[in-house]
Formats: structure tokens, sequence, C-alpha cells
């Protein structure tokens, strides 16, 4: 499953690289400082990534049983997963590093940040789902047995699907049995109890029609994590590249470059592109 309409750059080197057992798939373009993409779900980050090499490298990772990195049985937990994601990191990366995930790539990122502080200088957090309702996803999500009914659920305007988002059924079943076994539809309590220990600059964005995670979800991040800023992106559901591109990116390439200077004062950390 891919954007509609884009094609990724030729700029982006691929490369593969055996880390744990796993043949982990990376792509790298671009100068100065760095920018890691956790790429779970394979709508993934084209066009942010696309945009930020034009003034960052940037490397792009598929997460073991993502996309082309093959089929992954062996991770038993997002911690864990957060953990091979380090050790592709410290055979690419040298020095600190810009660290962004989206959806389940985001949890990721969160738990990679919590493992490895020292290095993470700034974290960028895209539709996390770290915080789901409290007792499980709307039946809706519960009862999804195609690709095409839960994207739609995931988009503001489902009508638009086919137009904004490339079908992939074999690969999306592939990469929802790896959520499904590795998180559930479940909210993440230990990631949550946790959220008080990230100290480097933080972004977190939402779109305001996102259904899958909690509504409180913007408040609690907010208020837990004491370097942060929210921006809740307007018509947009989950898939906030998927529906607003621009939007998306302006507020993330604002944040690499700016960081603590993005919002001045808490009393001001609220954005609403």
């Amino acid at each position: 499953m891919t954007l509609a309409g884009h094609q990724r750059s030729d700029l982006f080197k691929e490369g593969f690289l055996e880390v744990e057992g796993f043949r982990i798939r990376y792509e790298e373009a671009g100068q100065g400082n760095q920018v890691v993409l956790l790429e779970g779900e394979s709508w993934g980050l084209s066009k942010v990534r696309d945009a930020l090499s034009e003034k960052y490298r940037v490397l792009a990772i598929e997460l073991p049983g993502f996309g082309k990195s093959g089929i992954n049985t062996e991770s038993q937990s997002v911690p864990e997963l957060a953990i091979t994601a380090s050790r592709v990191v410290e055979r690419t990366v040298t020095g600190k590093f810009t660290l962004m995930g989206t959806s389940f790539a985001a949890n990721v990122a969160l738990w990679q940040t919590l493992q490895s502080p020292e290095i993470v200088e700034a974290l960028i957090l895209i539709s996390p789902t770290v915080i789901l309702p409290t007792e499980i996803l709307p039946k809706e999500f519960a009862h999804t047995d195609t690709q095409e009914e839960w994207l739609r659920l995931l988009l503001a305007h489902p009508d638009n699907l086919t137009s904004v988002i490339t079908l992939n059924s074999e690969l999306w079943a592939r990469e929802q049995e790896l959520v499904l076994r590795l998180k559930g539809q479940t909210h993440d309590a230990a990631a949550a109890a946790k959220l008080s220990e990230i100290r480097c600059p933080t972004l977190i964005v939402f779109g305001v029609n996102d259904h899958m995670v909690a509504p409180e979800a913007a408040r609690v991040y907010a208020e837990k994590i004491p370097n942060s800023n929210i921006s809740l992106v307007y018509d947009t559901g989950h898939l906030i590249e998927a529906e607003r591109p621009e939007a998306l990116m302006d507020a993330v390439s604002n944040y690499v470059e700016h960081r603590e200077t993005f919002i001045v004062g808490r009393g001001s950390n609220l954005i609403n592109p």
C-alpha cells in the first residue's frame, strides 16, 4: 500500500542490513543534520521524507515485518522491535538525530527514545497509537476483514480512498498480523506510564478526525512529556499524509528546523494547520 500518485524519489539509495537475523531494508538521501524515519505500515512518510532530504540527511528504516523487510515472526513486543531499530541506527548513523514515526511506527520510535535518550535529540510522533480508548477500539475497527474497510475507518473522507492510497491487500494482511500480535488494539499502558521520562523536544501530530486514538490523547501527551508541542491537523483522520500532506510537511519541517523555538511558551503549545 502506497500513497496514490506519488513516486519515491530517485535521490534515495536503497540498502539492506542483516541485523538480529532480519534482512532490513533502508533508504537514505541528503546531507546535514540527521533525521531517522521508522517506517511501519506501508502508507509511510514518503512525501515528508522527500521534503526533509532537501535540507537534511534522511535515513528511512523499514521495520522488520513491514514493506520489503520480510516476514517477522521473531519480535515479541514493541520494545523489542525498538531495540532492533536501534541496532540498525548504530550501523548507519553517527551522533545524534531526530527520530520520527507514524502510527504503529510512532510507538516504536517512542520506545526507542526511552531506551536510548542520549542520542535522540528530537522526537516526532505522527498519529501515535500508544493511548487508545481505555477498553477497546470502536467495534467497527474490531470487525474489519479487508484492507479497504480498515482504511475507510482511518480517513476523514473515506470516499476519497482510492484517489489517495494504492491498495495492496497481501502486504496489508501481513503487516496487520504483526501489529496485532505485538500490540493488539489496546492501550499501551507501559509506554503511557513512561511518557514523563522523555526529555528531548517532542512534537505529536494528530488528525482532528482520528477515531483510532483516545479523545484525551493529545492532552495526556502534552501534560506528561515536559518539552512537547501538539499539532492538530484539521480535515483529516489517522492517515494525515494521505489527506493533508502539505499541512503535515509544514509542521514536521518547521519542527525539525526550529525545535524548541517552534512554539514559544507552554501556554501556546497547540497548532491547527
